[in-house]
């Protein structure tokens, strides 16, 4: 069986550029992903803009998410998605043995933790079908933009997702409407008083009593809410549902594994900045780790990722250099100049 250097827990921007750099420190990687696609919570907003990190101009989150897997191939790592690690045990000579919900093993050097706060499942919702799945017309995420156009969208949600939803969408819609079971809107306030200022209908103190579907079971009609002051039903028409009602986090990893890893503070595992954790070999990084100083941002992802990398190939190699050379005199990198160079010149 293969040993890895690394094993980089979670795809998401943490993981990714851990798969760059490790390929960079001429370690061969594999990333283990338990969502069937890379990217980490950057799903859950594909079509907002991210603008916060440096030298990189605004673009939606999803098209983000593409340039973060392209450089994470940059040297040919294992990609595996679909698969959570849910047991981890300690070998006789010193690695590590992954064990994933799919039965299989692997075997691996060190491990990088970078699956932020585990996986997220969206909360129980009357939106959803008997099985646990959204119907054909309700989104958790949006990931189509342009396919609400014209369209009339009902979310339901009172916090910051479901006001920027019902902004965002507001001038292109045909019509929004935006009910909360509560007396408030949670929200930044700024935002708060825009949504109710604008064109959105904002009904509060509204519980959902029923729902109609289409003759196959798998679309939504129309929903029927109950004015809580008033004690008066109304049905509303709609075309898309957005529903944005939150997640629940689980991370079995905690529960399973044979060499003391532990959760701090619910949700994260206690590190050094250097992202090193009580267990030698395994390190902590992006959203999973928690330190003094520690910045939960993509940028901090990213310093995060180098950090462990470099933790990581002094682990293996202790006579390794303690950090990486620049990338402009990485010797992996060179082979690839030229091809990168003539992108340039065609554009």
């Amino acid at each position: 069986m293969e040993v890895y250097d690394v094993t980089i827990i979670g795809g998401g921007p943490a993981g990714l550029y851990s798969s760059f750099y490790s390929g960079l420190r001429a370690m061969n990687v594999q990333i283990i992903e338990a969502q069937p696609y890379l990217g980490g919570k950057l799903n859950l907003y594909s079509e907002k803009i991210v603008w916060d990190v440096g030298g990189i101009p605004p673009m939606p989150a999803g098209q983000f998410i593409q340039h973060l897997v392209n450089q994470a191939k940059t040297f040919q790592p294992t990609i595996r998605t679909g698969e959570k690690v849910n047991g981890i045990k300690k070998t006789v000579d010193g690695n590590f043995q992954l064990q994933t919900t799919t039965g299989k093993t692997y075997l691996t050097k060190t491990i990088l933790l970078a699956m932020g706060n585990g996986t997220l499942d969206p909360s129980p919702t009357p939106f959803f079908t008997n099985k646990g799945e959204p119907l054909k017309n309700v989104q958790i995420a949006v990931t189509d933009f342009e396919a609400l156009k014209q369209k009339r969208v009902f979310i339901s949600g009172g916090g910051q997702s479901a006001i920027d939803w019902a902004n965002t969408l507001a001038p292109i819609a045909k019509e929004v409407t935006l009910v909360y079971r509560r007396e408030a809107f949670k929200a930044h306030e700024s935002e708060i008083e825009r949504v109710t200022s604008g064109p959105v209908r904002c009904m509060l103190q509204a519980d959902l009593v029923d729902k109609k579907l289409t003759a196959d079971g798998k679309i939504i009609e129309a929903i029927t809410i109950l004015n809580k002051e008033t004690a008066e039903e109304e049905m509303i028409l709609v075309d898309e549902v957005i529903v944005c009602h939150g997640f629940n986090q689980k991370n079995e990893l905690f529960e399973q594994n044979d060499v003391g890893l532990e959760v701090f503070n619910e949700y994260y595992v206690e590190t050094t900045p250097q992202t090193k954790t009580a267990i030698s070999g395994v390190f902590s990084l992006g959203d999973a780790a928690s330190y003094t100083g520690k910045v939960h941002l993509i940028a901090g992802a990213f310093h995060d990722a180098i950090n462990a990398v470099n933790a990581a190939k002094l682990y293996i190699d202790p006579k390794a250099d303690a950090i990486g050379t620049v990338s402009t005199y990485a010797d992996k990198l060179k082979p690839k100049v030229a091809t990168v160079w003539k992108q340039y010149a065609t554009e």
